[in-house]
This record gives C-alpha cells, structure tokens and sequence, in this order.
C-alpha cells in the first residue's frame, strides 16, 4: 500500500477522498478497467453524486439520535457503589461483584447473601445475579428494557435457555439512578436493572472445532425461527450504532484509528456496502434479529462422554445466549454476518475463513439461504468487523487503558484484512467444499423469498 498525494492505493485500486469528509470518508474509484469491484458500475462522477448524496442523507437524518464522536457513554460507578445499589433497589447484601466486560455498559456478577429483603423474590438463584447499568444513551429509552424482557418472555415461552428478569423493591424491571460524586455532581441518570446469572463457558473460552461451530450455527437458526412470530413497536423502529444496515455511519468514527491504511480500508468497504448491499436489502428477510451474536454471548458446554478426548477437540452444545441488548428489527442475514466474523477469532485448529463453512452447514439444517443473501455475505462480514475495530478505536480514546477494548484491536484488525484480501468466489468456494462433508450439495436452498 502506497501514498501519492490524496490518493491511496489498495490492491491496486485509487481512493478518492471527498473533501466533505475528508478526515474519514475515502471513496474507490478504479483505473483498472478489469476490476471485479467496479465491474458495470456506473461512472467516476456518477458513482461519487450517488455516494456523496447517500452519505449526506444519513448526515441529515436528526430524526433518530445516535451516539456522537467525543461524547462520553459508558456509565461512571465507582465500585464501592454497586453494594449500596444492590441493596438499596434489590434488598440484597452482596457478599462479592466482579465486574464483567462490556463495551458501553456495566454489568457486574454478584454472589448475594441468601436472606434477600425483596419480596418480589420467590426463588434464591444460587449462582448469582447481574447487576446491569445502561449506558447514559440507552438509559434514555427505556422501551429498550420493556423490550428485551418481553422478548426474554417469549423465548422462555419456546423452551430457549435465556436469562430471566429479576424485579426490584418496587415490584419493577428497571429503575432510574443518578450517582452522586465525591463534589457532588451526579452522573447520570442511568437505567439499572437485573437478571438471574446463567452458567456457562463463553465461547470464546473453548476450542473452535468444526461440530461446536455447527452446533453454534444451528442454535442460530433455531433462534431467527423463534423470533419470527415476534414483534414489538420499540424494536421495529430502532435505529443505532451498532445495527448492520446503517454501517456507513462509522465513517464519523474512522478518524480514530491510528492506521491510515485502516482507516482507508473502513471507506472501502462502506463503499461496497453502498454500491452492493444498499440495492439488495429490499429483497431480504427481515424479523427482530439478536444482533450481537459474538464470542461473548454464547453460552456452551461440552457434550457428554468426552472424557478420553483430548480437551482441545471435544465438541460442545449451546446452552444459553445472552445480551439482547443490540436486538433491532434487521435483516436475518446480517445476525448470521455477524456470527460468523465474531466467530472467525481465535480459529487455532483451522483457518479462520473456513469457520463461516461450518455455521453455515448448521444454520441450513435450520432455516435455508437465498443468493441474494449469500451474495452480499462476505461484505456484511467485513462491514461487522469494520464496526467493531473502528468503535474499540473510538472507545480507547476515552479510555486509553481498558484493556478488554484493545484486544478487540489486536484480534479483529488482522481478520478484516485477512477477509477483504479474500474474494468472495474463493470464500463461498471454501464454504462450498465444507458443506459437502455434511452432505449439501449448495450454499443457498431457496433463489428468492
């Protein structure tokens, strides 16, 4: 990769830089008259007017708030006030916490002494509670909380192991705290509320084999089925950061990596989702999605009889899912882009571009694909993975030391280059051979919906 004056150079191709948003917003244009990317697109100044005009579009819509650069999200507890809180809303007495990794909330494990004061607490779980405060954005609506436990409800209802709201003093699921400081100011409000704790190894702390992968894929599956007969007003017209269909509103957060060459790639790549995806989704399926399905939020346990296998290949199940927090009513395409790249880390047995093959042959026993959505795959995963190494850049410089976020760096970076430098007929070739070992002869079941 090379630098000539406003031009970069990635894989041969020039980046325009469209002064508007010069410090983010880099468009590909080719002079490669055979480039597969530019293939019967349309011209230099066409392509420039029809992106520029989108990106202004999303730039004027002040109808839904969204996180903002240098604004400050994640809430500020000091610990020695999660016990008083526990307490105070719950009528617990913790007897130890340990806070548990998060990107924009808190969320805290806590073991409790069995006599709880709550009388809205029939049954002691001795495993623990999670004590949960929402970043000072979500706590603003509180129909995201309304939401996710009705969505809790329902999966229960379907026999889905998912945690279960725990209601507070008041006979509540959540309640409004601001946090007094030391000067007192207070920080705040925010939303509390709790959940029961589910045991379980997340999956990021067992080996990715090829049967967990399936089994993983599978859950999934199971999981979009079960949503499809769900709904909810709040979710339908959700609108944020994190959700897949509005990835080019990143390009405001592109300025916090480090790397140009990063950087440069980000636009790339919300480029092809301007050009490729944005056309296609009218076409798409489209229910309330998880839309968090990473390494952290799926639950497992090895299977049974594995004693006299080696521990790095015994297979595991899926025993649980956590985090509804980022459920949005999306595409069902994009819940399993982003499975597939949070599960494309850590791929020690196999190369990581072949873990995508494995969830793949999992979810088809389930729910079936169409061409339209296998087409658009490979960039929806470069677009999740994109999302998630430009906010950990944004997030580290308003917290330079959390550790936690840095290792999303460190692990995801490498993994968006590995995915774009791979065509997407070498990926769905690599897919394709995988799924013949389970006997599927297809990536796709099903040409349209």
């Amino acid at each position: 990769m090379g630098r000539n004056g406003n031009l970069w150079l990635v894989n041969k191709q020039k980046l325009w830089v469209n002064p508007r948003y010069k410090r983010s917003s880099m468009y590909l244009n080719s002079t490669d008259s055979q480039s597969k990317m530019l293939d019967g697109a349309p011209s230099q100044s066409q392509n420039k007017s029809s992106i520029e005009d989108q990106l202004n579009d999303l730039n004027a819509d002040k109808s839904k708030p969204l996180f903002k650069p240098n604004q400050q999200n994640k809430p500020l507890i000091p610990n020695n006030f999660i016990s008083d809180f526990a307490l105070k809303l719950y009528g617990m007495n913790v007897l130890k916490f340990e806070e548990l990794n998060s990107f924009d909330d808190r969320n805290y494990h806590i073991t409790v002494d069995p006599v709880i004061k709550n009388a809205y607490i029939k049954d002691f779980n001795k495993t623990g509670y999670v004590l949960k405060v929402l970043n000072l954005k979500d706590s603003k609506t509180p129909g995201l909380i309304e939401a996710q436990h009705a969505i809790l409800k329902h999966l229960r209802m379907k026999k889905f192991p998912v945690q279960e709201f725990v209601q507070n003093i008041e006979g509540k699921m959540w309640s409004l705290q601001g946090v007094t400081k030391e000067s007192k100011e207070v920080d705040g409000p925010y939303i509390f509320y709790m959940l029961k704790y589910m045991e379980g190894d997340i999956a990021i702390s067992k080996p990715y084999i090829p049967a967990t992968l399936f089994n993983i894929g599978k859950f999934v599956g199971r999981l979009q089925v079960a949503l499809e007969d769900f709904d909810d007003a709040f979710l339908r017209e959700r609108n944020f950061q994190w959700n897949l269909a509005e990835c080019p509103r990143i390009l405001d957060f592109v300025f916090a990596l480090k790397s140009k060459e990063d950087a440069q790639l980000v636009n790339v790549i919300i480029k092809e989702f301007i050009e490729e995806v944005k056309p296609v989704l009218c076409q798409l399926r489209k229910v309330l999605i998880h839309g968090d399905l990473n390494e952290n939020n799926i639950l497992l346990k090895e299977g049974c009889d594995q004693s006299s296998v080696p521990q790095e290949t015994r297979h595991c199940d899926v025993i649980g899912i956590i985090d509804f927090l980022d459920m949005n009513n999306s595409y069902t395409i994009a819940d399993l882009a982003i499975l597939i790249a949070h599960m494309s880390t850590e791929c020690k047995c196999m190369d990581p571009l072949d873990s995508g093959g494995h969830i793949i042959a999992g979810y088809l026993t389930e729910r079936k694909l169409t061409t339209s959505e296998i087409d658009i795959l490979r960039t929806l995963i470069c677009c999740r993975i994109s999302n998630v190494v430009v906010m950990s850049g944004y997030t580290l410089t308003m917290d330079p030391g959390n550790k936690y976020i840095l290792s999303y760096i460190e692990r995801y970076k490498p993994l968006l280059w590995k995915y774009w430098n791979t065509s997407k007929a070498e990926l769905h070739e690599r897919w394709k051979t995988i799924l013949k070992e389970y006997g599927m002869n297809h990536l796709y079941m099903v040409k349209k919906w």
